[in-house]
């Protein structure tokens, strides 16, 4: 169903060094590759996530368990499933492609490795299941979230007014995109004084097409709804922002050049 867009509408394109989900401290070039998932540390013992080549390695079993899945391994078959509730993620170990929800292929032929009779799958495995995942090598710190946490996170700061922690947590430093901060603000505003108190989100719904992830969540006010719609890149930079109310005649986007 396609949803009208009100004429209040904040489109933002972001410059290449984008609106970054990532901000991980600086770490030691001999500190082991920490792993944070939707903002917390996991705790790897004996499963430590390393670098093979230019890819990073990620514990799959650990990993998948934080993120409420659970690992069905077929040792004959070199087989993988990954469940939760009505989501299903499969693979081979030394396959081509992960189906996802028993139907959807997607191309994934990165090599997925085997130690100590632990599966390792790349950081970028997180990308092709519909998460969001990226590495900074002066940090030494993977992360990988979901969409709607992602969402949250952005909407979260909104909502409390905190612009500032916006453009310091995900705003490059450059004026020309610190000169965007107004418009958001403005954005922002404008939609909560039509639509009333801000609840939270009522749902988030995300797809990937040629290396851009969509996230589109619909926000719950006290007198109707609005869209929060992202696209982030394979960085995990956000590259793009829109938000609008709900029921509206027309859309108006306002392009970042």
């Amino acid at each position: 169903m396609k949803t009208k867009i009100a004429a209040v509408t904040l489109s933002i394109l972001l410059f290449a060094g984008g609106l970054g989900l990532f901000v991980p401290q600086r770490a030691q070039a001999a500190d082991p590759i920490k792993v944070i998932l939707n903002g917390q540390l996991l705790q790897l013992e004996e499963s430590n996530a390393y670098k093979s080549g230019s890819a990073i390695m990620i514990p799959l079993r650990e990993t998948a368990e934080v993120l409420k899945y659970q690992t069905t391994y077929k040792g004959s078959t070199g087989q993988v499933q990954l469940t939760r509730v009505k989501e299903t993620v499969d693979f081979k170990l030394s396959g081509d492609e992960v189906i996802l929800n028993g139907k959807d292929k997607v191309p994934f032929q990165e090599r997925i490795e085997v130690r100590q009779k632990r599966i390792y799958v790349p950081l970028s495995f997180f990308n092709a299941i519909g998460l969001i995942a990226a590495y900074d090598d002066n940090s030494g710190q993977a992360e990988i979230y979901a969409p709607e946490v992602a969402a949250g996170a952005v909407t979260g700061l909104l909502a409390a007014g905190k612009y500032q922690e916006l453009q310091e947590r995900y705003l490059s430093s450059t004026a020309a995109q610190q000169a965007f901060l107004p418009a958001i603000q403005q954005s922002w505003e404008a939609v909560a004084v039509s639509s009333g108190n801000y609840f939270g989100i009522k749902t988030t719904d995300s797809r990937r097409a040629d290396g851009v992830m969509t996230i589109q969540s619909v926000l719950l006010f006290s007198k109707s709804e609005a869209i929060l719609t992202l696209t982030v890149d394979t960085k995990g930079k956000i590259t793009g922002l829109t938000l609008a109310p709900l029921a509206a005649n027309e859309a108006a986007t306002l392009p970042v050049k």
